[in-house]
Parts: C-alpha cells; structure tokens; sequence
C-alpha cells in the first residue's frame, strides 16, 4: 500500500507517512590516488585530498548547507584521511562535530591496493572479472563485498536510528552498497551506479522500514 510519503508499508497496514530520516551520502573530493585511477582501499596508503578536492569538498559542503538549511544535523565520516576531510569542512560549515565511524571505510583491496586499474586490467583480468561479478571473492589480505556489505550495512542502521538528518562523508563502494540494498540491485550491476567525487546522494528512512531513493550522484555544486 502507498501512502502520502511514497512508500510501501507492512502488508495490512497504512505506511508511516510522518518525517523520515534523512542521509545524505558525500563521496570524498579527489586524491592523487583518485586522478592517476589507484585502487586505494581500506589498509592502502590513505592518501589526503589534493588541492582540487580541497577544492570540491568547500564546494559541497556549502551543498549540503543548502540542502539541510537549519535542520538538526549529525555528520559521520569514514576512518580514512579523505573521508575525514571531506567530513570536517562539512562539518565546518555546518556548525557540528564530525564522528568516525570506520565501518563506512572504503573496500580494502589487499595486494591490489595502491595499484592501478590498466596495470590490473592488463595483469589479472580474470581476476578482475571475478572480483567485479563475485561478491565473495577476495584478494590476499583484502575484503570480499559481503564483508564490505555487512559492516556498511551496519552502519547505516545506526545511522538511520540517529533520526533527523544525517550526513556521512565516506566512498564510492560504500555508496554504491547502500543503494544496492535500497534499490535491490544484485552485486554484478552496482557498477552501473555514477558515484563521482564530492557528489552528494540522498535516502529517506521512514520508522516503518519504508525507503526512498531522493536523489544519487548530485554534483551541481561543483559547477
């Protein structure tokens, strides 16, 4: 059944129609690591943001001012230097403190981390393949997407159970796993999914369990 929100509620029951949570997904601007196309997982390097993502995340987080306006606003960030980053000058903005939540860290890719994606892709693509369409493969010393999943997911939960709105400022796969489950998207196709550096996406959490995709990959305020 759908109601005023949108959205589908239990079977035999109306769906709550009052004000959901609201979290709004940041990618983190770029890294040397994102413009020379490294893999830089959980574990890798953890390079800072370069200028230009200095740049961009200045640039989103007056964003996500405009978004929030004057609602009350609670901002997550990863464990990993760009994330943190990101999430202090949204914080900045936004008059709060940032909190780390290290479940929102990107992938960790093991013995592929740091390295890039043409030497990969020439070097193992069989591998590679596997580790696109696979969610249970894993590099040495790295993570498989079901473990991603489950601590992501995770996550999420709490943040969703913090109520208001909540931005987490964390990585392309993190993301790109949250609107998989929302939106039911096996693990072969979430690669379809744009996630571009400092771009804001949002979801909506009603208390019934009900969801809504609000918007994915908005980067208007880099223009």
């Amino acid at each position: 059944m759908v109601g005023a929100a949108g959205v589908v509620g239990a079977a035999g029951q109306w769906p709550d129609v009052g004000t959901p949570t609201r979290i709004v997904l940041v990618r983190h601007g770029v890294t040397d690591f994102t413009v020379a196309v490294k893999l830089d997982g959980r574990g890798g390097a953890d390079p800072s943001l370069n200028a230009e993502g200095q740049r961009q995340v200045r640039a989103a987080a007056a964003g996500v001012r405009e978004l929030v306006g004057d609602d009350p606003v609670a901002v997550i960030t990863s464990s990993l230097q760009r994330a943190v980053e990101t999430g202090a000058a949204i914080a900045g903005e936004l008059g709060v403190l940032p909190v780390v939540d290290a479940d929102w860290d990107e992938q960790s890719f093991g013995d592929w981390d740091d390295k890039e994606m043409a030497y990969l892709a020439a070097r193992y693509p069989q591998e590679l393949l596997r580790f696109r369409n696979d969610p249970h493969y894993s590099r040495p010393g790295g993570e498989a997407h079901v473990d991603l999943q489950a601590r992501v997911l995770a996550a999420f939960e709490r943040a969703t159970a913090a109520g208001s709105t909540v931005v987490v400022a964390t990585h392309r796969k993190p993301i790109m796993t949250v609107l998989a489950h929302l939106l039911g998207i096996p693990h072969e196709r979430i690669w379809r999914l744009a996630t571009a550096p400092a771009s804001l996406t949002s979801v909506e959490v009603w208390a019934d369990g009900g969801t809504s995709v609000a918007f994915v990959n908005d980067t208007s305020h880099l223009r």
